[in-house]
């Protein structure tokens, strides 16, 4: 047997072999992974000492990474385009919000919590490319920090004592498909509290940017 018959004989045999693998590893559709940023807003509240709520706005620019795995599972077809899903997915996402206090030293604080989301929600396809998705998600905290930042960065205190760990948000994602590529802008609104600190009420929101890659 010279070696081109044995390079051809090889190849054959991998070729079939390899047939039963593609068949089993075939990735389900609906299944996709998104990353993008978020930009956090945060309030804080506390009694003052005439008995009413004094309120710290946490909306300095401050922008997190976000990670996402989604599934979306069809439930009905509407002629050949349009259908209605079920998403569901798994993040990875750090909110949070950035304050300047009021002086002119350029000091700000920081709060950064990050945290894994699991959520899910209805959504509606038009035409195999444009996705709304009314969705409800909870999340996690993993490691909550607050930051001090003037000229130099000290190091971050980590406030778990201080912290709710779980929590929910409702949000609406809008999203654009072409072949497998996505692209979508989505905003969160925190239903609860995220501070257990007596006096203090903290709650968050969040706008982000994802693009994506669905199988």
């Amino acid at each position: 047997m010279n070696k081109k018959t044995l390079f051809l004989f090889v190849a054959i045999l991998f070729f079939v072999y390899s047939l039963p693998a593609q068949q089993v590893r075939k990735t389900p559709t609906g299944l996709g992974i998104e990353a993008g940023m978020g930009y956090n807003i945060m309030t804080r509240s506390e009694k003052n000492r005439s008995g009413g709520d004094s309120v710290n706005r946490y909306n300095r620019f401050w922008m997190q990474p976000c990670l996402r795995l989604h599934y979306d599972i069809t439930v009905k077809n509407f002629g050949k385009s349009n259908s209605l899903k079920v998403k569901t997915f798994l993040s990875y996402y750090t909110f949070g919000g950035k304050f300047k206090l009021p002086n002119d030293k350029g000091e700000y604080d920081i709060y950064s919590f990050a945290s894994f989301e699991a959520g899910a929600g209805l959504s509606v396809d038009f035409n195999n490319m444009f996705q709304v998705s009314p969705l409800i998600k909870g999340h996690y905290v993993f490691t909550p920090l607050k930051r001090y930042i003037r000229e130099i960065t000290k190091p971050a205190d980590n406030i778990k004592e201080d912290v709710f760990p779980f929590g929910c948000n409702i949000g609406v994602q809008l999203r654009f498909k072409y072949k497998h590529f996505t692209i979508g802008a989505e905003g969160w609104y925190g239903l609860t509290d995220i501070l257990n600190s007596p006096g203090y009420v903290a709650k968050e929101s969040n706008f982000r940017l994802m693009a994506g890659y669905e199988f």
